[in-house]
């Protein structure tokens, strides 16, 4: 009979437990409630009905944000990420002691951190990134020893980075960049053993990069870019076996790069870009057969290309611009089949373009500008259909431009400038549509110009000057309407220009000086709206000098000088309310200095010598606060030195010689 006595008893003490705990966990609800919206009215949002379900009549589980543990009812996690709040974090969040993650990322919550956070003991996630947040960083959240992931990113926290989140040892992820930070990165970081991922980049770090982060065994992402840190790369870094990413640029380190880092062949994406690196490039790195990003410019490095890169077959980005490189671009890099973009200007690299980088099918960026390149432009450069800038200039490149490059057609900038190169433009390159930049200024080339380049429709610059280009200006060239700086000067062109550059809509530099062009200014260049440099001087124009001209409001320079331009000086131009140099000297312009220039407040310079003009020099000129130089010699002039010149404190240079003027100058 015994047993028939016990079972009851077990139900009748399992009844009393669930009857006592049920107040309990009532209890606890209404107290995590009366915090929740305590932490509620320190935040506020552009709605005055935001989180309308955290009220007393709703259950606590079923609040927007919030998910609770099923059985006891407490809050394991608070999600309030892009939500647009704003405000302070309450500290009464420390009291909610069953929380494990908290996510306000993505608002605009400001104030400090709340030391009182370091009381959650159960928390294991903590993202407070994306907002305005300010003050330091707690060191009490040292203190949180299961936490596993800490976002601080994307806020304005200054001092410095406390020692005590090294206690933190379950850490697996610390993200603290895009803060004001200071000082030096804490050595005792190097005892966060589980760590996987550690940034600390875009702050203002200074000091050593602390040889203990090669304790770091399980890291696999490393990111302090874009701080003051200097000194060495430390060696211990090729400890870090996991390490997949590695990005140190925009620093002050100095020395040689640490040739053991080719130790790191799990290593993908490495960054050592703009620092003061010198030394060369260690032969070791070809042992890093997972690479796909190696960028080292602007460095100080030499020496010769290693053509053990050659050996990286995973590499798709190769920048090792702006050093001191030298020696000859490696015929074996051509095996890197996987390249889409090598970046090789700015060195001194000599020798031949390699035809054999034809090979690299997949190549859409091939700079190779400024260097000591010679020989021809190899025409199998034109089987790179995916190239999309290709960059050659400032070398001693000879021979013809290639016609096979107009078969690029995904070609958006293409440079050649400053080189030795001759011959015609090739027609062909009109047929690259999507090209947006052509250079080849500085060249010897001839012929004309191409009416074909008037099909580039995209095409916002377009650079020409300074060869021997002959011919006209085609007209072609007004269809381009995305144009935004036409650079023909300094050539041989000769007959008139279009008035079809009227429809340049978007230009903003037009510069065809220093040719053979004849003929009046098109009075359709008053069209131009966004215009704000027209220099046509040192050509043979004639007729007047446009009244449109005055239509041009965005213009600072006008320059028509050394030209056969007569009539008067249209009242027009004083509309050129943001005009700060005017020059209009050796024409044969006559009449009177317009009194309308008046309204040209920010002219500095005013050239007019080597005219015909005559009259008075007007008194209004006094008014003119910014006028540096004044040149009005050999004219016409006559009549009194006007006394309001004494007015322009600004002046430095005034040259009134030859004319027929008298009075005194005093300042």
């Amino acid at each position: 009979m015994a047993p028939l006595l016990f079972f009851p008893l077990m139900m009748f003490s399992i009844s009393i437990f669930s009857i006592s705990a049920l107040p309990h966990s009532l209890n606890n609800q209404h107290k995590q409630q009366q915090l929740l919206l305590r932490f509620k009215d320190e935040i506020s949002h552009n709605s005055t009905n935001f989180l309308p379900d955290w009220t007393h009549h709703i259950p606590l589980c079923n609040w927007s944000g919030l998910t609770c543990d099923p059985s006891s009812h407490s809050i394991l996690t608070l999600n309030l990420s892009y939500m647009n709040l704003d405000g302070t974090i309450s500290p009464v969040l420390g009291n909610l002691s069953s929380l494990r993650s908290i996510d306000l990322s993505f608002n605009a919550l400001t104030g400090h951190i709340p030391p009182q956070l370091s009381q959650l003991s159960s928390l294991r996630c903590l993202d407070l990134s994306n907002n305005a947040l300010t003050g330091h960083i707690p060191p009490q959240l040292g203190q949180l020893s299961r936490m596993q992931k800490l976002h601080l990113y994307q806020n304005q926290l200054k001092g410095t980075i406390p020692p005590s989140l090294s206690d933190c040892r379950s850490l697996y992820l610390l993200s603290l960049t895009y803060n004001q930070l200071q000082g030096s990165i804490p050595p005792e970081l190097g005892r966060l053993t589980s760590l996987k991922y550690l940034y600390l980049g875009a702050n203002n770090l200074t000091a050593t990069i602390p040889h203990s982060l090669g304790n770091l065994s399980a890291l696999v992402y490393l990111e302090l870019a874009e701080n003051d840190l200097t000194g060495n790369i430390p060696p211990e870094l090729s400890m870090l076996n996991h390490l997949q990413f590695l990005s140190l640029f925009t620093n002050n380190l100095i020395g040689t790069i640490p040739p053991e880092l080719g130790k790191l062949t799990r290593l993908q994406v490495l960054y050592l870009y703009t620092n003061n690196l010198s030394g060369t490039i260690p032969s070791s790195f070809g042992n890093l057969s997972k690479l796909t990003d190696l960028v080292v410019s602007e460095n100080v490095l030499s020496g010769e290309i290693p053509p053990q890169l050659s050996q990286l077959s995973s590499l798709q980005y190769l920048d090792l611009s702006n050093n001191a490189l030298t020696g000859h671009i490696p015929p074996q890099i051509s095996q890197l089949l996987r390249m889409q973009k090598l970046w090789l200007q700015n060195n001194r690299l000599q020798g031949t373009i390699p035809p054999s980088l034809y090979s690299c099918r997949i190549l859409d960026g091939l700079g190779l500008s400024y260097n000591q390149l010679h020989g021809s432009i190899p025409p199998q450069l034109g089987d790179l259909t995916s190239l999309m800038y290709l960059s050659l200039g400032g070398n001693n490149l000879t021979g013809r431009i290639p016609r096979s490059l107009g078969n690029l057609s995904a070609l958006v900038e293409l440079t050649l400038e400053k080189n030795d190169l001759t011959g015609a433009i090739p027609p062909e390159l009109g047929m690259l549509t999507q090209l947006q930049v052509l250079s080849l200024w500085g060249n010897n080339l001839s012929c004309n110009i191409p009416r074909s380049l008037g099909n580039l429709s995209k095409l916002s610059d377009l650079e020409l000057s300074g060869n021997l280009l002959t011919g006209s200006i085609p007209t072609e060239l007004g269809m381009l309407t995305h144009l935004q700086t036409l650079y023909l000067f300094n050539n041989s062109l000769s007959g008139i220009i279009p008035s079809s550059l009227g429809n340049l809509s978007k230009v903003t530099e037009l510069f065809l000086f220093g040719n053979y062009l004849q003929g009046p200014i098109p009075h359709e260049l008053g069209m131009l709206a966004d215009l704000k440099y027209l220099h046509l001087f040192t050509n043979n124009l004639s007729g007047t000098i446009p009244s449109s001209s005055g239509n041009l409001s965005k213009l600072v320079n006008l320059e028509l000088s050394e030209n056969q331009l007569s009539g008067k000086i249209p009242d027009s131009l004083s509309s050129l309310q943001q005009l700060e140099n005017l020059y209009l000297e050796q024409n044969k312009l006559t009449g009177e200095i317009p009194v309308s220039l008046e309204g040209c407040q920010r002219l500095e310079v005013l050239q007019l010598s080597q005219n015909q003009l005559s009259g008075k020099i007007p008194e209004i000129f006094g008014s003119l606060q910014h006028l540096r130089y004044i040149y009005l010699a050999h004219n016409k002039l006559t009549g009194e030195i006007p006394v309001s010149l004494e007015g322009c404190q600004k002046l430095t240079k005034l040259y009134l010689s030859y004319n027929y003027l008298w009075g005194r100058i005093a300042r």
